[in-house]
């Protein structure tokens, strides 16, 4: 097996995911990555060091995407709920989109690791906190913001299968009566 003189990381963490979305996590070894990506397994201990450092590339991975997306969907708003509200769109513009789908897949994947799923917890919590339900803006924006996380949790689940066209109109519907 021949070692590159410059490993890429980035390259890494595609195998990795890619692993991790056809075995799961358990499918997972350093062994593994570095066949796949024809290196050393020194070279991807060198990386990463074990396999929650690789998880939690992955995770950091997907978290920098996602977040790139809501400073995009977020920068044109002064709200103080344009990030909440950005999610929001997130969720139900890229509701069938292959790249979300993916998204969803590595998440219900990764929330097998304790602290992906604390984090998540976590960022719930203070999501959920952040939000003044005070006012009629903040409690429609807390129902908003449920509705569209159980939308998201059952599409990405198969509990509910709605096709393109009813997840446009439900999430409309959801734009026009709560936000």
């Amino acid at each position: 097996m021949g070692t590159k003189n410059k490993i890429d990381k980035n390259y890494l963490i595609s195998i990795i995911e890619d692993i991790i979305l056809n075995e799961g996590i358990s499918g997972l070894s350093i062994r593994k990555v570095a066949k796949k990506a024809n290196i050393s397994i020194g070279g991807v201990q060198y990386i990463f060091g074990n396999k929650e450092a690789m998880i939690k590339a992955v995770f950091e991975k997907n978290d920098d995407d996602y977040n790139h997306q809501i400073k995009n969907l977020s920068k044109d708003t002064n709200s103080k709920y344009s990030e909440l509200k950005a999610h929001i769109e997130y969720i139900s513009k890229y509701n069938s989109n292959e790249e979300l789908d993916k998204i969803s897949k590595v998440i219900t994947v990764l929330l097998q690791d304790k602290s992906v799923f604390e984090g998540l917890q976590d960022w719930h919590s203070s999501a959920l906190g952040s939000i003044d339900t005070n006012t009629d803006e903040g409690k429609k924006l807390r129902l908003a913001f449920l509705f569209s996380e159980a939308m998201f949790t059952s599409m990405t689940l198969k509990y509910i299968n709605l096709s393109k066209k009813e997840q446009n109109e439900i999430f409309e519907d959801l734009k026009t009566f709560l936000l």
